[in-house]
């Protein structure tokens, strides 16, 4: 049946500093934030997840979306789509969202642990990897070719990291990685040489001395030497590298400080550029946005096409100006959307060959069209390609991949 659903409730789980959540979104009218089990580093110090009140809530909302009357915290997010979804007993986990510790070597002013920066960076966060563990040993509970987004702290000050990857590469998952970019990362760069793997930096502004300003630390040229490193892993891939760039009113919020922005993005290397809004300006102004703000935006779409480069809205910018007053057609197009990207990555052809005719051969864009057209699931044709050197067939029909290559 169809149903309004998003792709976090069918299969994501985010690992927040203090809790683990169902939702991402919290920018809506519903508030998202459906969290199924809180965690505080001073009195959970043998901190369990609980797996089954963490399905049982994914159930009770698809459940009642079923109904056709959206759960409360759902209402007005734009990841709600009206399409048949899969059943419940099909659902696994393929989108992870992870910012469960709060270290950073960044100290950026509009991050929420700048209020207490002392205390964030020395907090005791819980560990991922052993629940990642217990998933992999239950079995069929993490999904094939699934994204991981590791939304922040800092990468480089997440001891789990490595080891992270290493197990969810078995899965061949995907990666989106969130970095200060004041340290360099092989494993970054690997997966950026792989294409399995998207860079965001948020660098906001483009000089050193606004640099300090924003990130409290002098880094400016460190941080740009080691973007463009990662740019030259990514040559191949240039789709998968972004800067990024905050507005943050009466800082950089004019169009001298967005050029210099792009000027060294291109310097660098890079071909995409994100435009976002301060987020706790964007929740607390959503009515009265000020026109100069919405008309840098235009600026820097016209200044980034001038300039041979891309330009994309980001996060809250995709709420500000697809909804409400400024909505119109000519946002719609410039709408970034990290899984559409990673997912080309992630995806592989697939060649259907028929067990009594292997003339009659037919071939699909990805995993996810295939299952879809043949009444699969996603896990089923991933593990008979998997298994494609035995021969191995379903239905009378053998799947391999095209090439062996992302």
């Amino acid at each position: 049946m169809k149903y309004k659903c998003c792709s976090m409730l069918m299969g994501g789980i985010e690992f927040r500093y203090n809790g683990i959540a169902l939702c991402q979104r919290v920018d809506h009218i519903g508030g998202g934030d459906i969290v199924v089990q809180t965690y505080d580093d001073k009195k959970d110090k043998n901190f369990q997840f609980d797996t089954n009140k963490y399905f049982e809530k994914q159930k009770e909302i698809i459940e009642q979306n079923k109904t056709g009357k959206v759960y409360n915290r759902c209402v007005g997010c734009l990841e709600l789509k009206k399409r048949e979804w899969p059943e419940i007993e099909d659902i696994r986990i393929n989108q992870i969202i992870l910012h469960h510790w709060t270290k950073c070597n960044s100290h950026c002013m509009y991050c929420y642990t700048n209020k207490d920066k002392k205390y964030f960076n020395s907090r005791r966060n819980y560990n991922v990897l052993p629940i990642l563990k217990q998933f992999d040993e239950k079995g069929e509970v993490i999904a094939y070719a699934g994204t991981c987004c590791f939304a922040g702290g800092e990468i480089s000050c997440l001891k789990e990291f490595n080891d992270i990857v290493k197990l969810l590469d078995k899965y061949d998952y995907s990666y989106i990685f969130n970095s200060s970019c004041v340290k360099f990362e092989k494993t970054v760069e690997k997966c950026l040489q792989k294409g399995n793997g998207m860079l965001i930096v948020s660098t906001d502004c483009g000089n050193r001395e606004l640099h300090k300003k924003i990130k409290q630390v002098d880094t400016f040229n460190t941080v740009w030497k080691n973007i463009k490193k990662y740019a030259e892993a990514a040559k191949d891939h240039k789709d998968m590298i972004y800067t990024k760039y905050i507005i943050l009113k009466d800082i950089n919020d004019n169009e001298q400080a967005i050029t210099e922005f792009i000027e060294m993005s291109k310097q660098s290397g890079i071909e995409t550029i994100l435009m976002e809004i301060d987020h706790y300006y964007f929740c607390e102004n959503r009515d009265n946005i000020p026109q100069y703000i919405i008309d840098l935006f235009y600026f820097a779409f016209n200044k980034a096409e001038e300039m041979g480069l891309k330009c994309q809205i980001y996060s809250n910018s995709g709420v500000l100006l697809l909804q409400g007053k400024y909505a119109d057609k000519f946002w719609k197009p410039y709408l970034f959307d990290a899984g559409k990207h990673i997912t080309n990555y992630s995806m592989r052809h697939i060649l259907q060959i028929p067990l009594n005719n292997t003339n009659n051969i037919s071939e699909y864009d990805d995993i996810n069209s295939t299952a879809t057209n043949n009444n699969l699931t996603y896990t089923d044709i991933w593990k008979i390609c998997e298994e494609n050197k035995n021969l191995k067939s379903i239905n009378g029909y053998i799947y391999i991949y095209k090439n062996t290559e992302n």
